[in-house]
């Protein structure tokens, strides 16, 4: 039940955020182009099963593009993660997921603010959506 209130109010904060962007985007000028970053995800052990469930990490390929990031894993089964970049460079990737083709497992929340003259770090982490406070502490940097 929390995690739904939580998954909510998260749905909310994304909705409020997307309004905000599309109010800018309408007073500003598009991106004449996508912008393509090479980018890492560094994850920690799952809390749930650290032995069973170690530390990883993966490289991403970040495109940003009207005001949305798409961030692509380099594993074929990897998490594909969507946000939205807002004017002032604030950065917020929300949703969930689980394996290719199967249920959704986990929620992901990442956050952050856009460096143009440097590497760009997004925190947030994994968590099981099934309840309980098993996840893993995870950066995207770009």
């Amino acid at each position: 039940m929390q995690r739904r209130l939580a998954l909510r109010r998260h749905a909310v904060a994304l909705a409020s955020l997307l309004a905000l962007t599309a109010s800018a985007q309408a007073q500003t000028h598009a991106q004449d182009k996508p912008q393509k970053h090479e980018g890492k995800i560094v994850c920690g052990s799952f809390s749930g099963d650290p032995r069973k469930y170690p530390a990883w990490n993966d490289a991403m390929e970040i495109v940003i593009e009207n005001f949305s990031l798409t961030a692509s894993p380099s594993r074929a089964k990897g998490q594909v993660m969507r946000g939205v970049v807002a004017p002032s460079g604030a950065i917020l990737l929300a949703g969930d997921g689980g394996p290719p083709n199967g249920p959704k497992e986990w929620t992901y929340e990442f956050a952050g603010k856009l460096n143009a003259k440097g590497t760009t770090v997004l925190k947030g982490e994994l968590a099981d959506i099934h309840g309980g406070k098993a996840k893993r502490n995870c950066a995207i940097s770009f």
